[in-house]
């Protein structure tokens, strides 16, 4: 999958100089930054070395505990039910609908019970909604909180996402808007305080892993070949900075950490560029809007024009046995990056389910097996040369929706 969506490997290397300042006042400077984009005080940010972790310490915000039951959607990712059983809290997944990739409110409304304490309110690629009034007046008990992994700098009605509900968490890691190759950060609901307790700081073995990984990233998006060589160095090195197996395989959940320097640097970086990057990345958007319309029985998904999109979805009319595999034929032949999130109802495939039951969220389940993507990324120019590997995209899916019709 393409990665480092705004940052750019001249940003990368300009960037690291601010190193010097230390990590105490980097990560304060992004603090600051980070209040003043989102209109908030800075007390209400909060930053982590992973999103999973800013989730974790939400859940304590909110005093989740025993006998409390946390609701989470059957379309997202491993590392977030993860934090749920530590805390001692019934984990429940909830199915999404397919016409928006959020919850339908109706059913949601029937899924809360009495000890629900906590419900994770999914954005996913970005596409920014807000609870109904009427669903969180009758059930005041419930805290919603909002997953905004993918959306960092969208918006919902002119508000900033995560601004809204009773807290966020955003990520920051590789292939999420703001690249910082790990790290995240919680938006506390306003008024709430969490002790300022002194977290372990990433180890400097660490942050030269993240930096090795981060530079084959990086070179990827721009230089696929030289990536592909970084990156295939930096395994060989031992140097690759990712999730663990436990976290993936097992459902453990991770360990709390403060931001990295390095994080909290390339991350500034992006953020002096902001305005500039979302709009680049809304001309890309505008284009796969207009290529994928030609295809008949194609889905895309309304959204927002303020949606920082994290990479831009479409579905196949028709469910998919082996997605990866379609995903490099695709790829292959367009020129194009064709990413596969998510391919089950909780990602990756083969991840730690949590006791999730098949067949009980249909609408997750037809998703994964259909939803597709396509990078929205500042090293993708918005050109002629885009235009044609569109051109060869529109072929390839044609093709593959006649053979389908065919056979069906």
């Amino acid at each position: 999958m393409l990665t480092a969506n705004s940052l750019s490997f001249a940003r990368f290397l300009l960037a690291l100089p601010g190193m010097l300042l230390g990590r105490r006042r980097q990560r304060a400077a992004l603090r600051r930054e980070l209040a003043a984009l989102l209109q908030v005080d800075e007390p209400r940010i909060r930053l982590y070395d992973s999103g999973r972790a800013a989730f974790a310490e939400l859940l304590q915000l909110h005093g989740v505990g025993p006998g409390d039951e946390v609701i989470v959607p059957a379309f997202t990712c491993v590392v977030v039910p993860n934090q749920v059983p530590p805390s001692g809290a019934t984990l429940r997944f909830v199915d999404i609908q397919r016409g928006s990739m959020g919850y339908d409110w109706q059913l949601l409304d029937l899924s809360i019970r009495r000890n629900t304490r906590v419900v994770v309110v999914p954005h996913n690629f970005g596409i920014a909604c807000e609870v109904p009034t009427w669903l969180r007046e009758k059930h005041r008990q419930v805290r919603f909180v909002d997953d905004a992994a993918h959306g960092f700098a969208s918006r919902c009605a002119g508000q900033w996402l995560g601004s809204y509900h009773d807290g966020a968490f955003f990520s920051f890691e590789y292939s999420k808007n703001l690249t910082g190759g790990i790290g995240g950060f919680a938006l506390l609901p306003a008024g709430a305080e969490l002790p300022q307790t002194a977290l372990p700081e990433v180890s400097c073995t660490d942050q030269w892993r993240l930096l090795a990984t981060l530079k084959a990233h990086i070179l990827s998006a721009r230089w696929p070949l030289q990536g592909r060589i970084g990156m295939a160095l930096v395994r060989r090195l031992g140097l690759i900075y990712r999730s663990g197996d436990h976290e993936v395989r097992d459902g453990a959940p991770h360990p709390a950490r403060e931001m990295p320097l390095l994080s909290a640097v390339l991350l500034r970086a992006q953020l002096a560029r902001l305005p500039a990057t979302l709009a680049h990345k809304q001309q890309l958007v505008a284009r796969y809007r207009q290529a994928l319309a030609a295809l008949p029985g194609i889905t895309q998904w309304q959204a927002p024009a303020d949606t920082h999109w994290v990479r831009y979805p479409f579905a196949l009319p028709f469910h998919v046995l082996d997605k990866a595999r379609l995903a490099r034929e695709l790829s292959a032949a367009s020129g194009l990056n064709i990413g596969v999130w998510f391919d089950d109802v909780i990602h990756p495939a083969g991840s730690f389910r949590h006791g999730y039951q098949a067949g009980s969220a249909p609408d997750a389940e037809a998703l994964a097996a259909t939803v597709f993507n396509l990078p929205v990324n500042i090293n993708l120019a918005a050109d002629r040369a885009l235009d044609l590997r569109l051109q060869r995209l529109q072929q390839a899916l044609g093709r593959l929706l006649q053979r389908h019709e065919e056979s069906a």
